[in-house]
């Protein structure tokens, strides 16, 4: 059996990364463990174990939870992402760099299978000598990136971060709004930094060659060209997407007037950028009604 091709998917968060993840998911020629995002990368890169492992132990614990009183085939699904959790939880607490286990992980239990992923967004922050380890540690590899309007990814991550922080839900509004002012005022650097695509595709190009990087656009992603051109270039056949459902979408709230003007003229260095590097951008970026 040749080897499968191994999909890192880095990024941007909130730019369809869960909605590609779903459909790597089902499709039968791709074979996906129970857990999107494994961190292994930055958690080799940082030193930072424990975070993870705690991911681990809680999901484990959520799905077996989950799984009471579910119809036997339900219940098996939740049964083997808690397996799978647990399974990726032991490679962690190795606490050591240990490539030979990460992919081991990846491809327990795949058959005849084409492709085996790992989709974890903040990749896309890591340094340009882990991203060139990372494109050498297989045969085959391919890397996803996926961008979406830069002033909009932002409001969708204010509203995640609003419903996370709000201790019931009429205080979302508020606080997404708030969460905005903050970001116009360089108090919530994070969420700044998961806006900056420049700066991961510039790390990408100058250590991964071009034909294994695919960027996309979240304004474009759901149809059925787009999936075409993602499936051809990840070599697998074009299968079946749910065009219709989102995963992952932030909670409802509007922002208030002053604030897209605000934070598009704030983000225009990024917009000038990214247009000088792929020479087209979507027509709906920028544009507060499109």
């Amino acid at each position: 059996m040749s080897e499968p091709t191994l999909l890192y998917c880095i990024g941007a968060t909130k730019s369809g990364t869960s909605w590609l993840h779903r459909y790597i998911s089902n499709h039968e020629e791709c074979h996906m463990r129970g857990i999107k995002e494994l961190h292994y990368f930055d958690a080799v890169e940082f030193n930072d174990w424990d975070p993870w492992i705690e991911m681990c132990e809680g999901r484990s614990a959520r799905s077996r939870a989950e799984a009471e009183g579910l119809d036997p085939d339900q219940a098996e699904r939740k049964f083997r992402t808690a397996r799978d959790a647990e399974a990726w939880g032991k490679v962690l607490e190795g606490r050591q760099q240990d490539d030979a286990a990460y992919l081991a992980y990846l491809t327990d239990g795949m058959g005849g299978e084409k492709l085996v992923a790992d989709f974890t967004p903040a990749y896309g922050l890591l340094p340009e000598a882990r991203l060139k380890h990372m494109a050498e540690i297989a045969p085959n590899v391919r890397f996803v990136y996926l961008m979406r309007d830069p002033v909009m990814r932002i409001w969708s991550h204010c509203r995640m971060m609003a419903r996370r922080r709000a201790n019931k839900p009429e205080e979302i509004q508020r606080r997404s709004v708030n969460i905005m002012k903050r970001v116009h005022k360089g108090k919530e650097p994070e969420i700044v930094r998961r806006s900056d695509y420049a700066s991961p595709l510039r790390r990408l190009a100058n250590v991964v060659p071009d034909d294994q990087v695919f960027i996309g656009f979240y304004e474009d992603l759901f149809n059925r060209d787009a999936i075409g051109r993602i499936s051809k270039f990840l070599g697998i056949s074009h299968g079946w997407a749910d065009f219709e459902k989102r995963f992952m979408e932030g909670p409802k709230a509007e922002m208030e007037p002053e604030q897209w003007a605000e934070m598009r003229e704030f983000l225009a260095p990024q917009y000038e950028a990214l247009q000088e590097m792929l020479g087209e951008l979507p027509d709906a970026w920028g544009k507060e009604n499109a």
